[in-house]
Parts: structure tokens; sequence; C-alpha cells
């Protein structure tokens, strides 16, 4: 009699405790799909919008633009985002947000290109704002650079004062130097 009252304690315990599990692995199971397998930052810093923004902002295709916004807003829908994620995925708060990375991105590349061009830098700062904070950082750059063609100057003229012409030579051997690392024009 002992027998079958510890084996029937054992079967109702080891059926109590298959229960528990079951339950937890079904809770748990509905928990994870009821969460959006992406979130609204990550849509925000996808590579295909983030280069699709900055492409139009750069051709200045407001509606590229309007149409890669609706793209982001219709994947947060997709994804079952909270509608809170979907209204600020359309809101001008997200546009300013996509629009502001998207031309500081185009003031480095245009830096970029006028640090190998020998180029100044005054008008990409004047046409990118945004920027505002990278423009010492981009004048210091400038500036090094400018330094290195006056060295490079100064050797060409065998220790001689550079003149405009030994200048030009420095400038000419500066961008032989970086025609083959200079970035390509992006379309």
């Amino acid at each position: 009699m002992k027998v079958l009252l510890a084996v029937f304690i054992l079967i109702t315990a080891s059926g109590l405790i298959w229960f528990t599990n079951q339950s937890d692995e079904a809770a748990l199971s509905t928990e994870s799909t009821q969460l959006p397998v992406i979130s609204r930052q990550e849509i925000l810093e996808a590579s295909d919008l983030v280069a699709g923004i900055k492409q139009a902002v750069k051709q200045n295709d407001d509606k590229t633009i309007e149409r890669w916004l609706e793209k982001a807003a219709d994947l947060a829908k997709t994804a079952g985002l909270p509608q809170q994620d979907i209204n600020y995925l359309q809101s001008d708060k997200a546009k300013n947000y996509l629009l502001f990375g998207a031309k500081r991105s185009l003031f480095n590349e245009a830096v970029e290109q006028a640090y190998y061009a020998l180029d100044n830098i005054e008008t990409v700062k004047n046409r990118y704002p945004e920027a505002q904070d990278l423009f010492a950082d981009a004048d210091k750059l400038i500036s090094a650079r400018d330094s290195i063609i006056r060295q490079i100057a100064t050797e060409l003229a065998a220790g001689k004062k550079p003149d405009e012409q030994t200048l030009n030579a420095a400038g000419k051997l500066w961008k032989q130097r970086f025609a083959q690392q200079a970035p390509v024009e992006r379309e």
C-alpha cells in the first residue's frame, strides 16, 4: 500500500511539473510572437534608408525623401510596432533627424574630396550648416594639409623660400600622390 501511494504521489508530482512547464513555454512563446522584430531606432538607422535619404538630399529630391519616409512607416506597420512609433516615423521629427544625419555625412564626404583636391571648404561649410560642430576639425584638417604642401614646396625649393611656382608643383605632387586614394564621386 505504501508503494502504491508513493507511485501515485510520484506520478502526480511529475504531471504537475510537466503541466507547469508546458504553460510557461506557451506563455513565453506567446510573448515572443507579440514583440516586434525591429525597433523604431533600427528602422531609422537602416543602411538602405540612410543611403536613400542621403542620395535624395544630395539630389535635392523632396519626393524621394517622402517615399523613403513612407517606406519606413510601412515597415513599422508590417513589423507590428506600436502606433506611437509609426506616428513618429511619419513625423517631421523623424524627417529632420534623417535629413540632419544625411547632411552631416555629405559634409564629411565633401570635406574629404576638398582635402584631396586641394580645395577650400568654405562653400562646403555654407552648404551644410548642420555640421557646424565639425567645422573646427575640418579646418584643422585643411590647415594640416596646407602645412604639408608648404613643407613639400620648401623641399622642392632646396631650403629657399618657396615661390608660387614651387607651391603649385608641390600641389601637383600632392594630387598625384592621392589620386589613387581620393574618393570616387558618388552619383
